[in-house]
């Protein structure tokens, strides 16, 4: 971690208790919408460090897609709970952690807001209820 970065459940309201992991030049345009940034180098000692984080009084931590390997156990952890609440950003031309995403976001809204437009491979773009 780089001691730039700003420390978890400090300062004022919800936005002190977000933030964002991940290599430092994918992390580092997240700190101008207020997330607090946290840039690391994916490895073993990832884990230990999101931990920290998470103990220091972060709610919600958004980690870059190469850290899942790292991150794998302690977010399956982390899914029995409501907070906290660890969500992989999707990276690449994988971007594996897009359906987590928008089933996180399915859930807290009730509505599937991504739709299925040409970024979701092709599919009709619309926004569906819960139960529909």
């Amino acid at each position: 971690m780089s001691s730039s970065a700003e420390q978890p459940g400090r300062g004022g309201g919800l936005a002190a208790k977000v933030g964002v992991v991940g290599r430092p030049e994918v992390v580092a345009p997240f700190r101008a919408a207020g997330f607090a940034v946290f840039p690391v180098e994916p490895g073993p000692d990832v884990c230990a460090k999101v931990e920290a984080l998470v103990g220091g009084g972060l709610l919600v931590l958004f980690y870059t897609e190469d850290l899942a390997p790292h991150l794998s156990t302690f977010a399956a952890r982390c899914s029995q709970a409501a907070t906290p609440c660890l969500v992989m950003l999707p990276m690449g031309s994988e971007q594996h952690g897009l359906a987590r995403l928008r089933e996180i976001v399915k859930r807290a809204v009730g509505a599937d807001v991504f739709g299925r437009g040409p970024a979701l491979r092709g599919d009709v773009t619309a926004v569906h209820l819960e139960g529909d």
